[in-house]
């Protein structure tokens, strides 16, 4: 096993990049990395910012997730079927 390198260079070199707004302050990073094994296997690796807690790090995955899931059109996911139910005077569902 090699030893941990700062990933700098090799997160440039594959053209990741992020353009801060005015005032913006980054205070963490986790980084997501798709890598071939020696045995040709792909998989995936994850390196994030010292002092981010398991929530911080899990939390950011999910929202990273959220924010880069496509428009769900109606008409391919179903949504147009999704239809108002009555409610009673006991706010119960008919």
């Amino acid at each position: 096993m090699s030893e941990r390198q700062p990933l700098g260079r090799l997160v440039d070199s594959l053209g990741v990049e992020h353009r801060p707004q005015d005032g913006e302050l980054v205070l963490g990073a986790v980084v997501l990395l798709k890598v071939m094994e020696p045995d040709g296997e792909v998989s995936m690796r994850a390196a994030w910012s010292p002092g981010l807690s398991w929530m911080e790090r899990v939390g950011m995955h999910q929202a990273a997730a959220a924010a880069d899931m496509p428009e769900r059109p109606a008409d391919v996911w179903g949504a147009d079927e999704v239809v108002e139910r009555d409610v009673d005077e006991d706010d119960e569902l008919r």
